[in-house]
C-alpha cells in the first residue's frame, strides 16, 4: 500500500491513518478540521472525480458520524476513498467538488450532519415538513401495520 499518493498523504498529513478495503480500494482517515485541505490536495495529486459522500451512524460514540467519501483517479485508473467522523458538523466540500452538493444535502437530510459552507443545504428527500433525521439510528421506527387477515387478529382493525 505504500504508493505515491499514500505515501504523500501520510506525509502532508501525519494523523492520518491509512488503509485498504477488502477490495483493495486505498483510504485514509482524517480529522474534520483537515478535510478541505486534504481534499484539495488531493486534486493536486490527480484524484478528479467525486462520487459519492455516505453516513455511517453509530449513536453509542460522541462523535457518532462516519463520513465516507469515495473519489476516482481518472489517469491513474485508481479509486480512493476519504474518511472522518464527526459529531454532526463539518465542512462542505461543494467549493471543490460541485457535484458534492446533492450527497451533502441528502447526508443532512437523512442523517442530520450540518455541512457549513453548502450553499444550499435544505431537504432534497423527506417532505419540508419532515421532523427529524429517519436513518439517525436512535430515529423512532413508526409505520403502520399491513391489513393481513393474521394482523386483524393483533391490532384490532
Amino acid at each position: 500500500m505504500s504508493t505515491t499518493l499514500e505515501a504523500g498523504l501520510q506525509a502532508q498529513f501525519p494523523g492520518a491513518e491509512l488503509g485498504v478495503t477488502r477490495d483493495g480500494t486505498a483510504w485514509a482517515r482524517i480529522g474534520k478540521e483537515q478535510l478541505l485541505a486534504c481534499v484539495g490536495w488531493l486534486q493536486q495529486q490527480g484524484v478528479d472525480r467525486f462520487l459519492d459522500c455516505t453516513v455511517v451512524d453509530e449513536p453509542q460514540r460522541t462523535d457518532r458520524f462516519d463520513l465516507q467519501y469515495l473519489f476516482y483517479a481518472m489517469a491513474q485508473r485508481r479509486w480512493f476513498r476519504l474518511k472522518l467522523r464527526t459529531d454532526g458538523q463539518a465542512p462542505s466540500i461543494t467549493g471543490l467538488f460541485a457535484a458534492a452538493d446533492w450527497y451533502e444535502r441528502e447526508a443532512w437530510d437523512l442523517f442530520g450532519v450540518q455541512f457549513t459552507g453548502h450553499p444550499d443545504l435544505r431537504r432534497i428527500l423527506m417532505p419540508d415538513d419532515w421532523q427529524g433525521h429517519p436513518l439517525r439510528r436512535d430515529h423512532p421506527l413508526g409505520g403502520e401495520p399491513v391489513d393481513f387477515t393474521v394482523t386483524r387478529e393483533l391490532y384490532g382493525t
